[in-house]
């Protein structure tokens, strides 16, 4: 049995840090317990890994997790780099803790393709387990993946790059090669990793659209360009009601020009909302009225939509109801035929209602008509008979059915749809006025993504090298101790600092 004790920093709901006392005893073999300050904390079964933590990055959730559905306090931190407390051989963790990772047998989820959503998941530093802030953490075994060509410094920025590409990976392979402007919303600790993402899959792809960022702090013109951006609009009050006339900043051109923000309206294609701020998403309706990517997790409300953090968490997206929306499943084994929830408060025209009966005449589709209490009640049911128990797809027409959607009881982290499932909006419907509902009946798609897969990502980052490297240069602004955690943690709210990061002392 190994047995090890510490005191950590913890984060409290109310934004500040205490510390709190650790016990972590077991074996890989017998499973663990985690006591709190001499209280039993979490019991884990077998197949974890006690890791010695090197180093953790701080990004938005954490700066944010007072907002997030998940208890505190809690030791945080997710960015993490880990050696073997045994060998000292240096490991990047995944950190949805699954009954793949733990190597259990594969729930539903798990057989679909995405044991990632499992509802038995919990999430390093974010959901139940220690997370990087702490001296020691335990692992599943199979969520441990070898640094290999990887430094420290490019390592600890292996699971956002990884997200970042994901989320890259899900927008442009859907839009295709038509995309000829690209924007990115809040190029800081994830935007400018999007940037990078966005570059490297363009030149690997050997597409030709420009990236250009928008930025409220003018120090953050040369890092993007940096990054990989073309071109960097600085709007000095973005996100504010009358935004005021900014600045051009272009690559290999030294003195900036005036810009105009009426010039940008629903000129891109794409959209990334990487903001963590309430008015990122109405920026990006008016930049784009195509689709907008949200890799936003700050748990806060936007344009009468609560559970925007839960989409994302989801991978849920949200678009108009076409003839075409079979073809939008993606990351998925899907089910056959496909189960639609329709909620019974809303009047399909016509057109829309021939759509759906001569899909569920060719047996594509099954659909259930109801309140979301009685598709919630129908999903229990022997009626139902799909490969998970959720919707593929939720046809609504308001803000609070939408809302109800994602989340039908605000205690449970389940939704009607299944995660990387679609809420669709029809054009048709007669309905509150509402900015966003407009957007998605008038054409517009708001798609989200959480994840990566780290070993595909740095096997691919294998093939060029140099180039996390650079990266982390130009993005890891500060490095504190670990004694000093909420120094760092303040320190990475700061708008001069991009990415702080926290080294553990050896012991």
């Amino acid at each position: 049995m190994i047995e090890v004790r510490f005191t950590a920093y913890e984060y409290n709901s109310n934004d500040s840090f205490s510390n709190s006392v650790y016990e972590m005893k077991g074996s890989e073999e017998s499973g663990w317990q985690i006591l709190r300050n001499s209280s039993p904390y979490l019991e884990l079964g077998k197949g974890y890994i006690l890791l010695k933590t090197e180093l953790c990055g701080i990004c938005s959730t954490d700066l944010d997790r007072r907002f997030l559905p998940f208890p505190l306090p809690q030791i945080i931190g997710h960015e993490v780099v880990a050696s073997d407390y045994l060998t000292g051989e240096k490991y990047v963790l995944e950190i949805n803790d699954t009954v793949v990772s733990r190597g259990e047998e594969a729930d539903p989820f798990c057989q679909v393709g995405i044991p990632t959503h499992s509802p038995t998941r919990m999430v390093l530093g974010i959901d139940r387990l220690p997370g990087g802030f702490g001296p020691y953490i335990l692992a599943p075994k199979g969520n441990l993946v070898e640094t290999k060509q990887l430094e420290d410094m490019e390592a600890v920025l292996l699971e956002p790059f990884a997200a970042s590409l994901h989320g890259v990976e899900v927008s442009l392979s859907r839009a295709g090669s038509d995309l000829k402007k690209i924007a990115v919303l809040g190029p800081r600790r994830l935007g400018s990793l999007v940037i990078a993402a966005l570059d490297l899959y363009r030149k690997r792809n050997n597409l030709n659209y420009e990236i250009v960022s928008f930025i409220r702090h003018q120090n953050l013109a040369d890092l993007t360009l940096r990054m990989g951006a073309d071109q960097v609009l600085y709007f000095s009050n973005l996100g504010e009601t009358g935004v005021k006339e900014g600045l051009l900043f272009e690559k290999n051109v030294g003195t900036p020009t005036a810009a105009s923000w009426s010039d940008y309206k629903q000129t891109f294609d794409l959209v990334f909302d990487t903001t963590g701020s309430i008015s990122g998403l109405e920026t990006s309706i008016h930049l784009t009225q195509k689709e907008i990517h949200r890799k936003t997790t700050n748990g806060q409300a936007s344009l009468g939509i609560t559970h925007l953090t839960e989409l994302v968490v989801d991978e849920i997206s949200i678009t108009n109801l076409g003839s075409d929306f079979l073809e939008l499943v993606w990351g998925i084994e899907a089910s056959s035929p496909v189960w639609i929830f329709v909620s019974s408060s809303l009047s399909l025209n016509k057109e829309e209602k021939e759509l759906l009966d001569n899909l569920e005449k060719k047996d594509k589709i099954r659909i259930f008509i109801g309140s979301i209490e009685e598709g919630t009640e129908f999903l229990e049911s022997k009626e139902f008979q799909g490969n998970l128990p959720r919707f593929d797809f939720a046809i609504v027409d308001s803000s609070s059915e939408l809302d109800l959607v994602i989340r039908p009881d605000v205690k449970e982290e389940k939704s009607l749809v299944r995660p990387r499932g679609f809420i669709l909006v029809p054009k048709s419907a007669e309905r509150e006025s509402n900015l966003f509902l407009d957007w998605i009946t008038n054409g517009g798609i708001l798609s989200t993504s959480r994840c990566g897969d780290f070993v595909r990502t740095r096997e691919l980052l294998a093939s060029e090298p140099g180039f996390l490297k650079s990266v982390s240069q130009n993005l890891i602004s500060k490095e504190f101790d670990s004694g000093s955690i909420p120094e760092a943690y303040t320190d990475a709210r700061k708008p001069e600092n991009i990415k702080v990061v926290v080294r553990h002392k050896a012991s």
